[in-house]
């Protein structure tokens, strides 16, 4: 499955599409610990538990049923989904990120582009997740990688450099 990840305005809002269909929507507070998706009618939250190495929690907003779990593991971050464990992982320069299962394979690629006001990118999963496994994984891919984006235009507009003269 190939989705595109588009901001439709200035809004912290962004959306997952197949084509010219909307499959999912994503919306991240700039200043909290949670965000909120919909999936296929679906809405979901996004909790974080923990300092530096979080936890990540996605739930169905109305039953609180964990759909998956990103959390640290030694050195790594797998995802749980379902009966599948993956490791995320960068994948080379140009790349981007993903979710690679036990056997070395992609479960998903993600790759996002930030511009002055708009992040915009692109997702593929696996043609053997399920439908609904595949679009949690790519709106928490996605999550993850606008949130490292905005920590890394963060971190660089905050880099100051100081000339003395002598």
């Amino acid at each position: 499955m190939k989705l595109a990840l588009v901001q439709p305005s200035l809004r912290r809002e962004w959306w997952l599409r197949r084509g010219d269909e909307v499959v999912a929507t994503l919306w991240i507070p700039l200043f909290r610990r949670r965000a909120a998706a919909e999936v296929a009618g679906r809405r979901l939250t996004f909790e974080r538990e923990g300092g530096l190495r979080s936890t990540y929690l996605v739930r169905d907003e109305l039953t609180g049923e964990q759909l998956a779990r990103f959390r640290p593991e030694g050195r790594h971050r797998v995802l749980e989904l379902g009966d599948q464990r993956a490791q995320w992982k960068h994948l080379g320069l140009g790349k981007g990120y993903g979710f690679v299962g036990p056997d070395g394979k992609p479960l998903l690629r993600a790759k996002v582009s930030s511009g002055i006001a708009r992040t915009t990118g692109e997702v593929e999963v696996a043609d053997d997740v399920s439908e609904q496994d595949a679009l949690v994984a790519a709106v928490l891919a996605s999550f993850l990688l606008i949130r490292k984006a905005e920590d890394t235009a963060s971190a660089a507009a905050s880099t100051t450099t100081v000339t003395t003269s002598p």
